[in-house]
């Protein structure tokens, strides 16, 4: 059985500027309107791989699409960061197409995990009241804000010729959003 390693963290601060906080709190009302009302906010998602399944052709002559590859033995994991093994994830010598009408003696997951999760989506609001019942929030997001690419899972047929390779991003480059949100 693989363990997946997972921590998903939520915070909100309220900046500690401006009327009523511990900096600027005798700050006059142009001041405060600049200084005041500010929140940082964040999910932040740290996540190990999923292992993989590696595949075979059908060889066993059944009416099954999938049969097992064989494997030497050897640990096929790589030392480095991911980014620079994207030709070459894994090992790809430790696993064979098995021989015809036989079954490959690999099981259904190996000990080898896709690229894992680090997201950090974070968040800036600044809160004004330019009249007494209403209230306006302005809003910057950053999904992803610190650009850092999740690779995606590497071919995991023996049979094909990209087989251990990453030719593909799992997650979306960094995005801004701005928002504004009316109460009243």
């Amino acid at each position: 059985m693989f363990l997946a390693l997972s921590t998903h963290r939520n915070y909100l601060y309220e900046l500690p500027f401006g009327k009523g906080r511990k900096f600027g709190a005798n700050a006059p009302g142009l001041i405060d309107a600049i200084i005041g009302g500010w929140q940082f906010n964040g999910v932040t998602t740290f996540q190990s791989g999923a292992p993989l399944t590696i595949t075979a052709n059908n060889t066993a002559g059944l009416f099954n699409p999938l049969t097992r590859p064989n494997t030497n033995g050897k640990d096929p994991n790589l030392s480095g960061k991911v980014d620079e093994r994207l030709n070459k994830y894994f090992d790809t010598s430790v696993y064979s197409q098995p021989a015809a009408f036989a079954f490959g003696n690999v099981g259904p997951t190996v000990n080898i995990r896709n690229d894992g999760r680090r997201d950090f989506d974070l968040s800036l609001f600044k809160q004004f009241a330019p009249i007494e019942r209403m209230r306006v929030q302005f809003r910057v997001k950053a999904l992803n804000a610190f650009n850092t690419p999740r690779f995606g899972s590497p071919t995991t047929s023996v049979t094909s010729t990209t087989f251990g390779q990453i030719t593909s991003q799992a997650n979306s480059p960094r995005q801004l959003q701005f928002g504004l949100k009316i109460l009243w």
